[in-house]
């Protein structure tokens, strides 16, 4: 199981018009439902902030490489025109380098 950071922002609201939202549950549905080819979102946890949303999601693949390949697809439909995500860019879709290396737990504990 490999563990990817994404962030994502929204785009920016036209000057009057309603701002775009996406709530942490939504999005954490859409990512564990996403068909990515050949991995599979096994959980992911969302956090919704003031800039955007952060979130890690835990996928089965057969590779760290090919983890982030599909994730990043994936979420790159999120994000297309009648997406749930649509208009918002994907800033960061990248293994997590403490949980990469096994060091996550022990940094957390410190």
């Amino acid at each position: 199981m490999y563990a990817i950071r994404l962030e994502l922002i929204p785009p920016r609201p036209v000057q009057g018009g309603p701002a775009l939202e996406a709530g942490a549950g939504p999005v954490r549905l859409a990512l564990t439902r996403l068909p990515l080819d050949g991995a599979r979102v096994c959980h992911a946890r969302v956090l919704a902030g003031p800039d955007g949303l952060a979130a890690v999601c835990f996928l089965t693949a057969s590779s760290l490489l090919a983890a982030e390949r599909a994730l990043r697809s994936g979420v790159g439909a999120l994000a297309e025109p009648g997406g749930p995500l649509a208009g918002w860019s994907v800033v960061r879709c990248e293994a997590d380098p403490w949980i990469a290396l096994g060091m996550g737990l022990a940094r957390a504990r410190s």
